[in-house]
């Protein structure tokens, strides 16, 4: 793999630092939902097939074709469900002989079977848009735009997979997304229908194949849950309350998007405190109602909305805000594997105007800025796993995301930083008890310069014990820094972890205080934090002071950076506590939540006690 190399110089240097958050880095590998290991399989795909002349340059970039969008059967060229044929023998039904026609499963199937037959485990979430249907049946319901009859929608689906099925000899992709984004078309169907749609769907695919099915694959219903009393939240509510006993996966999409006016811009969107405080009101409300929790797809996510400029002219700052945000929400899915079952970037190997910005080639096969997405994650593969860090307890907005992983096999250990602030962010990184020692690394980093264009720069030296541990962040920079580390020196532990939700959600805040019940059983806790989010009107000013655990004062706590949504009326934030575990009790665990000032309205969205458990590593 040839790329060329960009250098500028990373700044270093301890002078005039005077403040500096520090990231503490501990001696354990760290397991979320069972695993430790960095699994790039479900890490670095990107939506969409590949055109055939492409897939080598993908893969040369080590990612894949992770999602099978409906563009592939619903365009100029294909109109698979419109076109097809009424069952002669049972009216209102597709004709269950129209895709056991070899010509036209070859027509459509086959840029999937080139993509799986790449060399790559499948592991393929196949989508369908359903909302494009024959004029044979009647759709008066819906505005003309979705059929009466839900259970004949969800055939179509069957026997769509089912001709897949044959053509590829049983290779079908893992994943299903029925319906994409139904949040959006209200004015056709609500997500009463779509639940019930989706459900038929599972119903009938489980009858026949192993596949799992996902849903809702919801768009603006994620982002702004919260908005008018977690109205939208309520119809989410009640699609899990008719899917949870059918669906696999929940998924839905998680954006960003790019503000410029004059020469100034800001990134602003779900990630970060948004997308954690929806993934914890999800997880809530199953782990409520099943006991469990609920794996979470997120199919698409990066860079959605740009105001100000075009989004489609070619622009170094809208490439820039593209990797940026892929690579913010990256950051905050591995912190959420226990959740998280698994994510696809919204950028395509190559999509035509107006698009085109989202495109990682140019029709020629020649790599575009955005490939630095994939560049910047090259060297992760499942030789490395995951180290336990934690962010400063400060009492302040964290404006510096961490992630840290080891390789026994590379002896290396790596420390990732995204930092959201637009100025530099000295940061110091405490190996907590001295566990390793670095002293000279390399530094590869993305950040913007100014002339508005994203630069990369690969493996630059340093020298840690130089600058006494201090890390000067470049500007909304994403960087990996690594240090050589003996196999001996990395740790013999994992902490474990496990996540305990509130008995409740959607707590209201009386006055300036909300109370919550978490329930623990018996068992070895030997690290602990808890993580509060809380809604409350654009047009109030408020915060969280301090929380008290069974009647114990807890004031040790940073909050998840906020993005300020475009048009959002509300804010909706996310705090950490530091929690000793010496004050669990067996059973029930009080909460007492208190905010700076009363509350006209306002809730505690969920309260999620993330515990730890020491073992033995492997």
């Amino acid at each position: 793999m040839e790329w060329t190399l960009v250098y500028i110089t990373l700044a270093l240097s301890v002078v005039s630092v005077y403040g500096y958050t520090t990231v503490t880095i501990h001696p354990q590998w760290l397991a979320q939902g069972g695993s430790a290991r960095y699994d790039s399989n479900k890490w670095n795909k990107h939506n969409g097939l590949d055109q055939e002349y492409l897939i080598p340059k993908c893969r040369d970039l080590r990612t894949d074709a992770g999602r099978w969008n409906d563009n592939d059967l619903h365009n100029d060229n294909h109109r698979l469900f419109e076109d097809w044929p009424e069952d002669p023998n049972r009216r209102g039904y597709p004709d269950p002989n129209y895709l056991k026609n070899a010509t036209k499963q070859k027509e459509l199937f086959s840029v999937y079977l080139a993509n799986i037959n790449s060399g790559y485990e499948n592991d393929m979430i196949m989508m369908a848009e359903a909302l494009f249907y024959p004029s044979w049946m009647n759709q008066s319901e819906h505005a003309g735009q979705f059929p009466n009859n839900v259970d004949a929608v969800a055939e179509f689906m069957m026997l769509m997979v089912q001709g897949l099925y044959d053509f590829t000899d049983g290779r079908i992709p893992p994943y299903i997304e029925p319906m994409n984004e139904p949040d959006p078309e209200s004015n056709i169907l609500n997500l009463t229908i779509a639940a019930l749609f989706h459900k038929l769907v599972a119903q009938k695919l489980h009858a026949r194949f192993n596949i799992k099915v996902a849903g809702p694959t919801l768009d603006g219903f994620a982002r702004n849950s919260d908005r008018n009393n977690f109205t939208d939240w309520k119809a989410v509510v009640n699609f899990m309350d008719i899917t949870l006993d059918y669906l696999d996966v929940f998924s839905f999409h998680s954006y960003n998007s790019l503000s410029v006016s004059g020469k100034s811009h800001k990134l602003k969107g779900m990630n970060e405190a948004r997308l954690v405080a929806f993934v914890d009101l999800v997880e809530s409300y199953a782990y409520q109602k099943t006991g469990k929790l609920l794996p979470i797809l997120i199919s698409e996510y990066g860079r959605g909305i740009v105001e100000g400029i075009s989004p489609s002219a070619p622009s170094g700052i809208v490439d820039f805000a593209t990797i940026y945000h892929s690579n913010a929400h990256r950051f905050t899915q591995l912190g959420l594997r226990e959740y998280i079952d698994r994510s696809v970037v919204f950028l395509l190997a190559y999509i035509e105007y107006p698009y085109y910005s989202w495109s990682l080639f140019t029709p020629q096969g020649q790599p575009k800025g955005v490939t630095d997405v994939f560049k910047f994650w090259y060297k992760f593969t499942s030789d490395y796993s995951f180290i336990r860090t934690t962010s400063q307890y400060d009492g302040e907005e964290r404006t510096v995301s961490p992630l840290a992983m080891s390789s026994s096999m590379n002896n290396e250990t790596v420390i990732l930083l995204h930092s959201y602030s637009q100025t530099s962010e000295a940061v110091k990184l405490n190996f907590e008890g001295d566990w390793i020692k670095p002293t000279i690394g390399e530094a590869t980093c993305i950040t913007i310069k100014d002339n508005w264009y994203p630069v990369m720069t690969f493996n630059e030296t340093f020298d840690i014990q130089k600058t006494k541990g201090i890390l000067e962040l470049p500007p909304e920079a994403t960087c990996h820094f690594t240090f050589k580390t003996h196999s001996d020196q990395l740790p013999r532990v994992t902490s474990n972890e496990t996540t305990y939700y509130g008995a409740d959600i959607l707590i209201p805040v009386k006055g300036n205080m909300a109370m919550a019940v978490i329930s623990l059983p018996k068992g070895q806790y030997d690290s602990a934090r808890l993580r509060v989010s809380a809604s409350w009107s654009i047009n109030e000013t408020n915060s969280i002071s301090y929380l008290t655990f069974n009647d114990h004062r807890l004031d040790s706590f940073y909050q998840l950076y906020d993005a300020n949504m475009i048009g959002s009326t509300t804010y909706w934030e996310v705090w950490e506590f530091a929690l000793p575990t010496s004050l669990f009790a067996t059973g029930a665990n009080q909460v007492q939540v208190y905010f700076s000032n009363n509350m006209t309205s306002g809730h505690v969205s969920s309260v999620a006690l993330v515990t730890a458990k020491v073992v033995p590593s492997d």
